[in-house]
C-alpha cells in the first residue's frame, strides 16, 4: 500500500510539473494556429517616401519569419494630422486581435499631452513591440532661400512644409520661433517627407524639419550638391556626423525653456518603432514582442538596413511602454506652456 500511494504521489508531481510547460506549449500553438495563414496589416502613419514609409518597409520584409505561423505583412498607409489619424484608426477602428500593427508618429504620445480632447486615442494603451531606432531631425532650409543660419532667418521668412498640427515638427518650429524670434509661416497638410520635399523643390516652400536619417537615406544628392542648409538640430545631444549643426534646444531662453526642450525631446527615445491594438490579447503581444526582439539582431535584417541608409539601435516593446508612459505624466504647467507656444487648445 505504501508503495502504491509513493507511486501515485511521483505521478501526480509529474503531472503537475508538466502542466505550467503543457500550456505554455498551448498557448504558442494557439497564436500559431491564429497567425498561420493570415495576411497581417502594418499602418504607417505617414507617406511612402520618408523614413517611416523606409523603416517600415524593412520591417515589414522581415517581422513575419518571426512570427508563430510565419503571416504575411502588407503595407497600408495612412497619413494625416501628423500621425494623428493612424493614431486614431488603431484605436477605434483597426481589429483588435494582433493582425494589425502600427508604426505610429514618434510623438503619439508628446502630441496627445498638448492636445488630449482634440486627438482621439489614448497612447498608454497601445501595446508597444519595440523600436528599430531614436528619432533626430534637422531643420533644412532650400539653398535659394538665402537662409543659412537663424540669424539670416530673422530677416528673411521661412516658410516650412509640415504635416500638422500634432508633428513634433509644427511643435518644434513653433518654440523655435518663440524663442528667437525667426519670421516663420507654416504650410499644413503635406502627407508625408516626399511630399514636403516636392513642395521645396517646386517654390511652393523653403524649408521642412525632417529626420536626419531620412535625408541622407532619401535625397544624397541634396547634401552632396548643397541644395539644402541645415540651420539646427533636434535632440538633446548633437548627432555625431552634425557637430557644427547647432541644437535647437540651444536656443531656449530659461530654465523654463529648457525643461520645454526635454519636453518635446521625449518622442526621441520612442522612434521609429512597432505598436499594436490596446485589445490584443497578451498571448499574441508577447509573441509579436519576441519577433520584434528576433527581428532587429537578424543579419538578414541588419544587412539590408544597412544597404538602404537607415540605422538599427532598438529598444524593447516595455522600454518603450516606459517612454509613453514617462511622457503622458509630465508637469502639467510645463504641458500648459508649450500649448501657448504651440496655439493648441485644450
Amino acid at each position: 500500500k505504501m508503495l502504491k500511494r509513493m507511486t501515485l504521489l511521483a505521478s501526480c508531481g509529474a503531472l503537475l510539473a508538466a502542466a505550467p510547460m503543457a500550456a505554455g506549449t498551448a498557448r504558442a500553438d494557439e497564436v500559431a494556429d491564429f497567425y498561420s495563414g493570415k495576411t497581417m496589416t502594418l499602418v504607417v502613419a505617414f507617406g511612402a517616401g520618408g523614413m517611416y514609409g523606409l523603416n517600415g518597409q524593412i520591417m515589414v520584409s522581415h517581422l513575419g519569419k518571426h512570427i508563430p505561423g510565419h503571416p504575411n505583412i502588407i503595407i497600408k498607409y495612412l497619413s494625416g494630422a501628423g500621425g494623428a489619424k493612424a493614431a486614431a484608426y488603431m484605436y477605434a477602428a483597426a481589429p483588435q486581435d494582433g493582425s494589425y500593427i502600427a508604426e505610429l508618429s514618434k510623438d503619439v504620445a508628446v502630441a496627445k499631452v498638448l492636445r488630449p480632447k482634440k486627438l482621439k486615442y489614448e497612447p498608454t494603451k497601445f501595446h508597444y513591440l519595440g523600436r528599430m531606432m531614436p528619432y533626430s531631425a534637422v531643420f533644412m532650409v532650400w539653398h535659394t532661400a538665402g537662409i543659412k543660419t537663424i540669424e539670416d532667418a530673422k530677416k528673411k521668412q521661412i516658410i516650412l512644409a509640415n504635416s500638422g498640427k500634432a508633428s513634433h515638427a509644427y511643435i518644434e518650429a513653433s518654440a523655435l520661433a518663440e524663442w528667437t524670434g525667426i519670421k516663420l509661416r507654416i504650410v499644413q497638410g503635406y502627407k508625408g517627407a516626399a511630399t514636403m520635399y516636392k513642395s521645396m523643390e517646386s517654390g511652393e516652400t523653403n524649408a521642412r524639419i525632417g529626420a536626419w536619417f531620412s535625408l541622407k537615406a532619401t535625397k544624397p544628392d541634396w547634401l552632396r550638391e548643397h541644395k539644402v542648409n541645415l540651420i539646427a538640430q533636434t535632440g538633446l545631444e548633437k548627432a555625431p556626423d552634425l557637430p557644427d549643426v547647432p541644437l535647437l534646444v540651444s536656443y531656449a531662453r530659461t530654465d523654463e525653456d529648457r525643461k520645454l526642450a526635454e519636453l518635446m525631446e521625449l518622442g526621441s527615445p520612442v522612434g521609429w518603432g512597432l505598436s499594436t491594438a490596446a485589445g490584443a490579447p497578451m498571448a499574441r503581444v508577447q509573441a509579436l514582442r519576441r519577433a520584434f526582439n528576433e527581428m532587429v539582431k537578424d543579419p538578414a535584417f541588419l544587412a539590408e538596413a544597412k544597404a538602404r541608409h537607415t540605422m538599427v539601435a532598438p529598444a524593447t516593446g516595455e522600454q518603450v511602454q516606459e517612454f509613453v508612459r514617462k511622457t503622458m505624466s509630465v508637469d502639467p504647467k510645463l504641458v500648459a506652456r508649450l500649448q501657448k507656444i504651440a496655439g493648441f487648445k485644450k
